[in-house]
């Protein structure tokens, strides 16, 4: 198709007419220099929101993350002086602190009081040693026997049992062991029996309190315990006991306030955010002190996309300014035209009155829209609350079963003796369900190959040891990182579908595990009743499936879960024999940081 000459002519002359037209030029450098103003505007102001929102989201995680510490590490010390007001009820204990000769009352009571502190010590990881002291008797019985105060190593905290504080209820203070590492936070009950002084020592390992190791691992955070004298009770890697206030300069901006204070302190060249809350029970402060690394990471990266967006909206302004400044332009070029030619003007008789209508059914399009939005924010943001609040409930429900837990298990120690079965199944029990509550995801293979022991230590008892348990773990596959409890299903679904529903006489359960290639091959085998083609086949439609729907809850939640940590690279088979067993195999990637 040829082009036509005098509509290319007419192309030409507008250009050419819109080159010289000022109107166009104006147009153009007004239109284009408010954008160009107003996105500069938008984008250092969005720009500064944004830094001030991540800056203040860091020290609301500061603050939250401070107000969990100090809730946690004063419920474990409480948990410490329940301890100890445990043991100032015992007969024993009370017949060891009143009587020169108290074997007469209770035989063998230097070995049960033994018994006893080490069924404390084992409970509580952070509990370095427990001392219960008769100045009767002129002996301290510990975990490890009974010795005088005369022949004791570590008695640095006798020179605390003085005249004036036999009659105080209790005594915290820190101090060292042997006047080296650790450094140890002594919770002290004294007595005064007859004029003679007796004391429970129980001392804590700081170093060792769960809520204090986790913020250790953390590179952006530190944690400090400060005394209200301004000295430092506990820091990581702690040089010195009572180290002063002014050994870490970043902790000057401490102020002496009771309640949760967060400074921002950005006039260094490393900026950082020093948050403080005092103890509701004890005599220090717990402070953090939060490194903004990763602030200005994430600030750098907000800087290098705006630029970007902003450099994209430049060019995209410039196109629209001149296209916009063209259309604008153009009627009054045509209203030239006409008036220097009225008699050849075209003449429309119609007017455009349903593009009216059809902006104003836009309109009414877009109000119903935003209502629509505005309503499904609304049962979002409900939602959200009802979520923090079952959040908040969770943190609080473990806690209470673990020291049930703990002291059903401390009971049953003191009645049954610490070597009894009942005892140890309480302490595998609490174990377990302590490992299934924790926040940490990736665990160690070992760590879950540990508490998989204790799990099946506990059917086996339900079972009365009816099957035998095989372990077949190489040794190179103990570091690798794997989700807890993703084994615990897969071995349930054995006990339960196989071993109980079998008939013979000899029964084994054989874990493996062996690395092949680049892949750790994880394989669950029993010798029961195996599964019918039926069963073994709706199985494996579960591990084939992208989104498995089935009633087997365990198996379909493993599934799901090392889908979304390893995708394609995770796989799992499941063969099975009739009358002779079935076996599990999964395959995952090698991950060990």
């Amino acid at each position: 198709m040829k082009n036509n000459p005098l509509s290319n002519n007419k192309i030409k002359l507008f250009f050419s007419w819109l080159l010289k037209s000022r109107l166009f030029m104006q147009n153009v450098i007004y239109i284009g220099g408010i954008m160009i103003l107003f996105f500069l505007v938008f984008a250092f102001l969005t720009y500064k929101q944004s830094s001030n929102i991540l800056l203040n989201e860091f020290s609301s995680s500061s603050s939250h993350q401070l107000e969990i510490i100090a809730d946690a590490v004063d419920a474990h010390l409480q948990d410490m002086r329940y301890i100890i007001a445990t043991m100032d009820k015992n007969n024993m204990v009370q017949a060891f602190f009143s009587y020169e000769n108290p074997e007469a009352l209770y035989p063998d009571y230097e070995v049960r009081l033994r018994e006893l502190l080490t069924s404390y010590s084992i409970s509580q990881a952070s509990i370095d040693t427990i001392y219960l002291y008769s100045e009767l008797n002129d002996s301290i019985i510990t975990t490890q026997g009974t010795v005088s105060l005369s022949n004791m190593k570590d008695t640095n905290w006798a020179i605390y049992l003085t005249d004036d504080v036999m009659q105080k209820k209790l005594l915290i203070f820190p101090r060292t062991k042997n006047d080296t590492y650790p450094y140890l936070l002594c919770i002290m009950k004294p007595f005064d029996i007859d004029g003679h002084k007796a004391a429970i020592v129980l001392n804590v390992n700081l170093s060792l309190v769960p809520y204090l190791t986790n913020v250790n691992c953390n590179p952006y955070h530190e944690i400090f315990l400060i005394s209200d004298e301004k000295e430092v009770i506990y820091s990581y890697n702690q040089r010195n006991l009572l180290e002063p206030l002014e050994t870490f300069p970043r902790l000057t901006f401490m102020q002496e306030r009771t309640d949760m204070h967060s400074t921002i302190i950005s006039d260094t060249s490393e900026p950082y955010i020093i948050t403080q809350l005092h103890s509701e029970d004890y005599p220090w402060y717990y402070v953090t002190i939060t490194n903004l690394a990763a602030y200005n990471d994430q600030l750098s990266r907000n800087a290098a996309l705006m630029i970007t967006l902003l450099a994209i909206l430049f060019v995209a302004v410039l196109i629209m300014t001149f296209l916009f400044s063209m259309r604008s332009t153009k009627p009054i070029h045509n209203l030239l035209l006409i008036l220097k030619n009225t008699s050849t003007a075209p003449y429309n008789k119609n007017r455009s009155e349903n593009e009216v209508h059809f902006i104003a059914e836009q309109i009414i399009s877009y109000v119903q829209q935003n209502k629509t939005l505005s309503d499904e924010l609304t049962k979002g943001l409900n939602l959200l609350n009802e979520t923090k609040l079952l959040a908040l409930q969770s943190q609080i429900n473990p806690h209470f079963l673990f020291n049930t837990l703990n002291m059903i298990y401390s009971l049953e120690c003191e009645e049954l003796g610490f070597k009894h079965k009942l005892p140890q199944l309480t302490l595998n029990l609490s174990r377990l369900l302590r490992y299934a509550f924790e926040t940490t995801d990736l665990v160690p293979l070992s760590t879950e190959i540990n508490f998989t022991q204790k799990y099946l230590s506990l059917m086996q008892q339900r079972h009365n040891n009816r099957f035998q348990i095989i372990y077949d773990i190489s040794h190179d596959t103990l570091n690798l990182k794997v989700p807890k409890l993703f084994i615990q299903p897969i071995i349930e679904n054995a006990i339960f579908h196989g071993f109980s529903k079998s008939n013979k006489e000899v029964h084994f359960l054989k874990i493996s595990a062996q690395v092949n290639d680049k892949h750790c091959i994880i394989t669950v085998h029993d010798n029961d009743v195996g599964m019918n083609v039926q069963t073994l086949n709706n199985l494996r439609n579960i591990t084939e499936a992208q989104n498995p729907q089935s009633t087997s809850i365990g198996l379909k939640n493993v599934i799901i879960r090392m889908r979304l940590l390893y995708g394609n690279e995770f796989s799992m088979t499941i063969d099975s024999v009739e009358e002779q067993g079935s076996t599990f195999t999964l395959s995952i990637p090698l991950l060990k940081e």
